[in-house]
């Protein structure tokens, strides 16, 4: 008769449990970029949200008065609560009125050399702070497409310094749109 001998314990080797967590390790090095895009992006389209809110309201108070507002108080449109602040985006001198979270800045602007209206919203904290959206809304009271337009903004107020085209075209798949500005790059929205 032979000798057996049975091992009960059940347990896992050593081995076992390192190819384990390499394993688990690996995916989440693969998964937390694309997971961080997501929460980015999803953080972009309630800005643009927002920013779509104030242009329609912007349109209505035109149609209304014949002449844009002078402040977003004037408008017909709840705020959402904690956009209460002033940090701004952008420091260009022709901003006619502006609003904050802590984390994105919206402003209504004119731009010195058309005149036309603009709304632009941008990120002030965060790994893409300095980065934002810009819409235009009219010029010399004649509506226009209202395209809108990712900015990576480059001077005159919270600079974006991460890596050109990675917030445009990293999270939203923008076309780079040339340097058109001298305070932004701009990338064309899909």
């Amino acid at each position: 008769m032979k000798n057996k001998i049975v091992d009960h314990s059940g347990g896992f080797t050593l081995i076992e449990l390192l190819v384990v967590v390499l394993i688990i390790g690996i995916l989440a090095a693969v998964a937390m970029p694309q997971y961080q895009k997501a929460v980015e992006k999803s953080r972009g389209t309630q800005a643009l949200a927002l920013m779509g809110s104030f242009a329609q309201a912007l349109s209505a108070y035109y149609m209304a008065n014949g002449s844009y507002p002078t402040s977003f108080e004037e408008l017909d449109l709840d705020v959402p609560a904690g956009w209460t602040g002033n940090e701004k985006w952008s420091s260009l001198t022709n901003i006619i009125d502006n609003k904050s979270n802590g984390e994105w800045s919206l402003q209504m602007y004119k731009t010195e050399a058309t005149g036309a209206l603009l709304l632009q919203i941008g990120r002030l904290t965060g790994k893409y702070q300095g980065a934002g959206f810009v819409r235009a809304i009219a010029n010399d009271g004649q509506l226009l497409d209202q395209s809108i337009t990712c900015a990576e903004r480059k001077t005159s107020g919270v600079i974006f310094t991460e890596p050109d085209g990675s917030y445009c075209h990293g999270i939203w798949k923008a076309t780079f749109d040339g340097d058109n500005s001298n305070t932004y790059r701009a990338y064309r929205m899909p």
